[in-house]
């Protein structure tokens, strides 16, 4: 039933024609597929060009933001899995953008991305509450791949919570 919801609910905003949110279903997608839910805050055109563009192949519902406050807002009220950061987002230092938005956020995977992707970075990423490091630019196939473990992640840790609250 969630799962139906879901995709109504990504229906709707899509044809509601809001234009800092895209909810694009893919054709050939599973029935009763989920709704991934993603709040973005990107720095380049390109970057959230090729987001939307991934998102329209996929079912994702991508929400964009241009500050970590603004993310923070929507975070609060959407309470998606996925956040993506772009750390070249200007006046934002990363660290405390991804701190704000894990604590906002509760269980949401925070997807830092770029330029630099090393070990180092990505024990930064995790000690502030993050989940992954993203390359930039970003590629369709990173996109796809660090999106897919992502929401798997967050959909074990949630059904786990829930086995155990029972």
């Amino acid at each position: 039933m969630q799962s139906i919801l879901a995709t109504i609910s990504c229906q709707v905003r899509k044809n509601n024609g809001d234009p800092r949110h895209r909810s694009l279903n893919v054709e050939g997608s599973p029935a009763g597929a989920p709704c991934i839910r993603i709040v973005s805050v990107l720095a380049g055109a390109e970057d959230r060009y090729l987001l939307d563009h991934v998102s329209a192949r996929n079912q994702w519902d991508v929400f964009f933001a241009d500050a970590c406050d603004e993310a923070c807002r929507l975070s609060d009220r959407l309470k998606p899995p996925i956040i993506l950061f772009d750390r070249d987002v200007a006046g934002a230092d990363w660290r405390h953008a991804v701190s704000s938005l894990a604590s906002v956020s509760g269980s949401a995977c925070i997807l830092l991305i770029s330029r630099v992707a090393d070990d180092y970075l990505w024990n930064e990423v995790v000690a502030n509450g993050g989940y992954d490091v993203l390359p930039k630019p970003l590629r369709e196939d990173e996109v796809l791949r660090a999106v897919r473990l992502a929401w798997s992640y967050w959909n074990c840790v949630r059904r786990a919570r829930a086995i155990a609250r029972k």
